[in-house]
């Protein structure tokens, strides 16, 4: 049978807008730490790993992973893996990722399973769930990563108090990952200082420019004598920013591709505005089966069961598989890779969908625009195969920016010669780009266009406009 994720359904939301999402006043967070009240238990050495199960032989860079205390209070610790650039990893900048919403289980997946495993980190955990592989690809070749399990409930992080869990939202999770960077500075103080970017895809859309804007604000409010969290930019691939574009953008994409009739397509634009609830009340004319595809790429095989319990894939695409997550799982639920990750025995799964989410604003253009006007580098990459996250969607926000086009949209190139996909840049540098055939999960299915771009982000150069090798 096919793996949960692998059936597409899709129906519109019936709910009206939020909210807008945007912050100006530092006081908003006033009851926030500047600092750390008192330095985290233990120091980066008690957080060393010093070889993962399975851990293929070359590699040769440091790598941390544990806990940081959010809330002293309630017990809430948010777990972390950290990966070092294996060459001259003392110059090179550090990013913080965070994973979204995976599956419809969120807000909040794993940064380690997904990001890390099956991703942009140094390894994929191999068909036998007991052994790795490198990945040539890996994110710290250009950068130190940190992989941040959030919020608390989600994979190895937790809260000594249950009730946090029904209690959770964007304005806590974005205040618990600015105590997380106070906290791990103090652990990790060779890092204070340094560069920092924060990534993260899909829900990450609300998770990183709100994170990105509390540290912003925070850092105003920081005494001459203390150094700011040296926050540059930030790096979304396929990110979820208005609710409703999403829904339409959706919709364009799955009929734009032949997924939809044309009769629904038509339904839905006489039916639905996109900015009320007048789609509910035809809802049952835009809820539609997909069939068995992978609706975070609408052209990749899809994971089958055999009747004997194990995985495969429904066909072949060079460089991916999609029963990864089950292989995953099987990691980091063993004893030995759980002690090894200085983790909290448990049964780890790679998203909590028993969190209680009390507020989760409709739009996040005007926090971009925010984020764009402070200075700080905005770069949004989409996947042009996805359909959750869709680049339709995400060009109908980055229209809302309201920005003006400096570079015009054009071809970008890999190191090989291939289109990687196409790009513009506006005012402020703030810059779209797409990457062609890759689903939501960029780094998963175009690995080597992933780090061009991520290379081009961190040079703040547009990635190449012509054939090179490098």
């Amino acid at each position: 049978m096919a793996s949960g994720r692998s059936r597409l359904r899709l129906s519109l939301s019936p709910n009206g807008p939020a909210e807008t999402d945007t912050c100006s006043d530092s006081g908003t967070y006033a009851p926030l730490p500047e600092r750390c009240k008192r330095p985290p238990s233990g120091g980066k050495e008690a957080d060393r790993i010093k070889e993962l199960p399975g851990q293929p032989p070359r590699a040769r860079f440091g790598q941390y992973s544990g806990y940081v205390t959010v809330n002293e209070e309630r017990g809430r610790e948010l777990f972390y893996y950290f990966v070092e650039s294996p060459a001259d990893a003392a110059s090179k900048p550090l990013i913080l990722w965070l994973n979204g919403v995976f599956s419809g289980a969120g807000p909040g997946c794993s940064s380690l399973g997904y990001g890390a495993m099956m991703e942009l980190g140094p390894f994929r955990v191999n068909p036998d769930g007991e052994t790795l592989s490198e990945n040539k690809h890996a994110w710290n070749s250009l950068a130190n990563v940190i992989f941040l399990e959030s919020p608390a409930g989600v994979g190895f992080s937790f809260s000594r108090d249950a009730a946090d869990y029904k209690t959770a939202g964007d304005r806590r999770t974005a205040e618990d990952t600015y105590i997380f960077l106070v906290n791990w500075l103090e652990r990790f103080p060779d890092y204070k200082g340094r560069e920092l970017y924060v990534a993260g895809e899909s829900y990450g859309g609300h998770f990183v420019p709100q994170a990105a804007t509390v540290v912003t604000l925070m850092n105003r409010r920081l005494p001459a004598r203390q150094t700011p969290i040296n926050l540059r930019g930030i790096f979304l691939g396929n990110p979820l920013l208005d609710l409703y574009l999403y829904e339409k953008g959706k919709l364009e994409f799955m009929w734009s591709h032949g997924v939809i009739s044309d009769e629904v397509w038509a339904s839905t634009l006489h039916n639905c505005s996109f900015l009320h609830d007048l789609c509910s009340s035809n809802a049952s004319e835009h809820t539609f089966e997909g069939g068995r595809m992978d609706c975070f790429n609408l052209y990749a095989p899809v994971c089958l069961q055999s009747p004997n319990g194990t995985y495969y894939s429904s066909s072949h695409l060079p460089g991916y598989d999609p029963c990864s997550d089950h292989y995953v799982r099987s990691y980091l639920n063993s004893v030995e890779v759980q002690e090894a990750l200085h983790a909290r025995i448990r049964n780890w799964s790679a998203c909590m969908p028993n969190l209680v989410w009390n507020d989760s604003p409709a739009f996040m253009v005007p926090t971009i625009r925010y984020l764009v006007d402070c200075g700080l580098r905005v770069w949004i990459y989409s996947g042009d195969f996805d359909s959750i996250c869709s680049l339709t969607a995400t060009r109908y926000s980055v229209k809302d920016l309201n920005l003006a086009v400096t570079k015009k949209w054009g071809p970008w190139y890999t190191p090989n010669g291939e289109v990687g996909g196409f790009v513009q840049q506006y005012q402020g540098g703030f810059t779209l780009a797409s990457v062609r055939a890759a689903g939501h999960m960029v780094p998963t299915f175009q690995p080597e266009r992933a780090l061009v771009l991520l290379r081009a982000f961190l040079r703040n150069t547009l990635p190449p406009a012509d054939i090179v090798t490098n």
